[in-house]
């Protein structure tokens, strides 16, 4: 399904997918609460907003969309925060996408740009020719304007017409919701003038005690994959899943990341995209602790990278160094390099075709 809906569409997707796999217990209460967090370096304050019931718990920024925190129980009932989250502020300003929604268009387009409607639009690219994740300056690094909501926090901002290239006003819409274990986004959009656009989140759950995510295991929902050329962009082909790309039974993540295979190699590890059955995208398991996260969206694809270029040089909230494989982002999205490749499903909205995304990640737990 292309990434264009209307409103009628998008409400329907919105039920179906919030009834994939409802717990047996609702949970009725919760509560929302919001603090400062600091300054950015441009002096504009930052706000959290922490969103809590019975079952779960999640700290959102409006500086970037950030999920700095998300507080889950293991089996026994130990809770601890399984998304990997950067020490002060100014960490988070100096990373353009460390757990925050990536916009306008996540991954790498190449080419220089694209055309749409007959019409060359030239992007801001780096100095091998390519825009990745929208381009300096993206969703990332903005303040949004935020506001708290029943069991969430609703951010929206405009990025303007001609911004790093991009054609249109775009008005964007996050809106995060706790519903009984599940963190839900829902991104919307419109423009005055057609364009593309590609949402995502950027965060990275590890759901141990370990410093590593190399003892989970992961399914991914995917028969096919998108191979890519030495800039790492899809050449175009989908190809089938195979070896260390089939994941499509649960696999140990560090068999897979640190794989000879030279699928695995090229990227020092998982930074690939696959091509998704249907709406439940992939299961991540930590046997020690019995924590599992379901994924299911409304998008075609899921992003899988296991943090390979983390060195240490980047400490968390609780001051340890964030290690090669110390977490995983899923990042649930449509293809990179979209709107240079006619055969993916278009990534194209206009102003008669708005915008609808909606991604849940689902934490549960598995008392054996």
């Amino acid at each position: 399904m292309g990434i264009k809906t209307k409103t009628a569409c998008a409400l329907l997707l919105a039920t179906t997918l919030a009834a994939c796999a409802t717990p047996p217990t609702a949970v009725s209460s919760c509560s929302v609460q919001s603090r400062p967090f600091g300054t950015l370096s441009s002096g504009e304050a930052v706000t959290a907003y922490t969103v809590r019931n019975e079952r779960i718990e999640a700290t959102i920024l409006d500086y970037g969309g950030i999920i700095h925190a998300i507080k889950v129980p293991d089996r026994e009932g130990k809770v601890r925060n399984v998304v990997r989250n950067l020490e002060k502020l100014s960490d988070y300003e100096s990373n353009a996408t460390f757990s925050k929604i990536i916009g306008r268009f996540a991954g790498r387009i190449n080419n220089g740009g694209f055309t749409l409607d007959g019409k060359r639009y030239d992007l801001v690219t780096r100095p091998d020719g390519l825009t990745v994740h929208g381009g300096p300056g993206g969703f990332g690094s903005r303040l949004w304007t935020s506001s708290a909501a029943e069991c969430g926090v609703d951010l929206s901002l405009t990025s303007p017409d001609g911004e790093n290239g991009f054609p249109g006003n775009l008005q964007v819409k996050a809106e995060f919701r706790i519903v009984d274990s599940d963190l839900r986004i829902d991104y919307t959009a419109t423009t005055d003038k057609p364009t593309v656009i590609n949402l995502t989140h950027h965060a990275f759950f590890n759901l141990s005690d370990a410093r590593d995510v190399y003892g989970h295991v992961l399914q991914v929902n995917a028969d096919k994959w998108l191979p890519t050329d030495t800039k790492r962009v899809p050449t175009g082909q989908i190809a089938p899943v195979a070896g260390a790309m089939d994941l499509r039974t649960g696999r140990n993540l560090g068999s897979i990341a640190n794989s000879s295979e030279e699928v695995i190699k090229t990227n020092n590890g998982l930074d690939h995209t696959f091509v998704l059955n249907g709406k439940y995208a992939a299961t991540l398991t930590d046997p020690a602790s019995g924590r599992v996260l379901e994924v299911l969206t409304s998008e075609p694809g899921l992003v899988v990278f296991s943090a390979n270029g983390w060195n240490g040089s980047m400490r968390d909230g609780e001051g340890r160094p964030l290690q090669k494989g110390g977490g995983l982002a899923l990042e649930t999205q449509h293809f990179p390099n979209s709107p240079n490749v006619p055969a993916f499903p278009t990534t194209v909205i206009r102003p008669q075709w708005p915008l609808y995304s909606a991604t849940t990640f689902r934490f549960l737990t598995d008392r054996r």
